[in-house]
């Protein structure tokens, strides 16, 4: 199993955006003000609530615990830019960011660590589409996960390499 030890602050750094970049690429998918909210607190609910997949515990326990003691002394962990560019540009950065970081944890984790790493982030991912309702009319034949979402999933899953 890894630890943080394993990591250079830069490796762990990355360790610790791909969660939010996971998010990220959901909610900018199929991007809407009245669901954008709820995505977010998907998201965050997603990566602190769900369980570590069997592998993974000890991995993404050590994120969860550095993630909450960013969060305790106010210190941010800088999401994915995505205001400056093409939406299809920042979605190609962030699948390349998660592909990166698929690699890192097949460099540096056992097999079944990797893997519970990746279903993890997937997690996170599924957690922040299942969050808002996308379409319909005063939410009337609204859908919880859009076909744009689930394609970002697909996405995600193939940059992961899963």
């Amino acid at each position: 199993m890894t630890t943080k030890a394993d990591y250079t602050e830069e490796e762990w750094g990355q360790l610790l955006q791909a969660p939010l970049t996971t998010g990220m690429m959901i909610i900018v998918a199929d991007l809407h003000v009245t669901s954008m909210m709820g995505e977010m607190k998907g998201l965050f609910k997603g990566m602190m609530e769900q369980p570590a997949p069997e592998g993974a515990q000890e991995l993404v326990g050590s994120l969860l615990e550095d993630i909450k003691a960013k969060a305790e002394s106010k210190e941010k962990i800088e999401p994915p830019e995505t205001s400056k560019e093409d939406p299809e540009q920042v979605k190609a950065k962030m699948l390349e960011q998660l592909s990166s970081t698929a690699a890192l944890v097949d460099e540096k984790c056992s097999e079944a660590e990797a893997a519970g790493y990746k279903q993890w982030l997937m997690g996170v991912a599924e957690a922040t589409a299942e969050a808002g309702k996308e379409g319909g009319f005063l939410g009337v034949g609204a859908v919880r996960v859009s076909d744009k979402e689930k394609a970002a999933m697909e996405q995600i899953s193939k940059a992961l390499g899963l």
